[in-house]
């Protein structure tokens, strides 16, 4: 069932969680946290998205979409900003333009339903880690949920 979905989303519009989706969570050292988290943001080149290896399959998926189908909708508090947005241009090449923060994650459904009144010529896809997110969104209706492990056999 993973190719068949994976392959109908290509023809869609794909939006992708970071944390857990385009970047693995490892940001402690032989863990998934980051003790200090706000102190780890010291710059543009020192901060824990610098260390972080895209996932390879994702690039490849990315890279046979149309970039203008491709966005990116994450939590971020203003100091991660340029940080997650620097890791996905830098590794993923996606628009700057199409790369939105929200404050907490029940607000993605809201930029889902702009991208869909913008673009709503084509289906929206969420890929997220987090099911309880991709619950919320899937019960909203209209758009299509998708758990990253759904990409591991593809």
């Amino acid at each position: 069932m993973s190719k068949q979905l994976i392959e109908k989303i290509k023809k869609g519009i794909v939006v992708f969680d970071i944390d857990g989706v385009l970047a693995a969570y490892e940001f402690g050292e032989n863990c998934h946290y980051a003790s200090i988290w706000d102190e780890a943001f010291k710059s543009e080149t020192d901060n824990p998205y610098c260390q972080i290896n895209p996932l390879p399959k994702l690039q490849q998926f990315i890279q046979g979409m149309d970039p203008k189908d491709v966005y990116v909708c994450s939590v971020a508090s203003p100091f991660e900003i340029d940080a997650k947005g620097g890791f996905v241009t830098r590794n993923y090449n996606i628009r700057k333009e199409n790369i939105l923060f929200v404050e907490e994650k029940s607000k993605k459904i809201e930029v889902l339903k702009k991208i869909k009144e913008e673009r709503g010529e084509k289906q929206i896809a969420i890929v997220d880690d987090t099911v309880k997110t991709l619950d919320q969104i899937f019960n909203q209706g209209g758009f299509l949920t998708i758990h990253i492990s759904s990409f591991f056999d593809f």
